[in-house]
């Protein structure tokens, strides 16, 4: 009897091991397609650099009149995406006004004009992307939160971030000056 339990006992501890590797390997994988801690600014890999912007939507059509311009990209499902729209509500993006704008890709009209509540975005130029159709249809982009810089109407830069500050550091429209650290 003992035997049995030694070996049942070995047999669940190697199965413990083995899902917390899987866990890791599954942790590494995913963490490489966004920044790994809220300090980084990552390159976005997946996006179609060169786009062109042929019309802005209503609700950013006044970001066209700018030279470089930057659209944050949030989502309603993402939890770093709420804690970026706090940070923008605060005014992390004050030195930049008229030259950022905010998509918020949703599954619905509904959800994407409640987080905008919700989040208290109502100040900032906003566009509710309905299932991606402006950003993963024109841009290829398809994760968030992610900064899209834009010179002249082309895409030009594109970021995976997690805090407005960081991303600041690492981009700036033309004419903004540095974020103080």
């Amino acid at each position: 009897m003992t035997i049995v339990l030694a070996c049942a006992l070995l047999l669940l501890t190697a199965a413990v091991v083995l899902l917390f590797a899987m866990m890791g390997e599954l942790a590494s994988r995913t963490t490489g397609a966004a920044p790994a801690t809220s300090a980084e600014v990552a390159p976005l890999e997946e996006y179609r650099l060169g786009a062109v912007v042929n019309e802005w939507p209503k609700t950013l059509a006044a970001l066209d009149t700018d030279s470089r311009v930057v659209v944050l990209v949030l989502s309603t499902v993402c939890a770093t995406c709420a804690k970026v729209a706090t940070q923008i509500s605060e005014g992390a993006l004050s030195a930049m006004a008229g030259k950022v704008g905010v998509a918020v890709s949703c599954a619905e009209r509904a959800d994407g004009e409640e987080f905008v509540r919700r989040n208290g975005l109502s100040e900032t130029p906003t566009y509710i992307d309905e299932r991606g159709g402006w950003v993963a249809g024109s841009f290829s982009v398809t994760q968030s939160p992610t900064a899209l810089v834009f010179d002249n109407g082309v895409l030009s830069e594109g970021y995976l971030f997690t805090s407005v500050t960081d991303l600041l550091r690492e981009v700036r429209p033309a004419g903004t000056a540095r974020a103080a650290v």
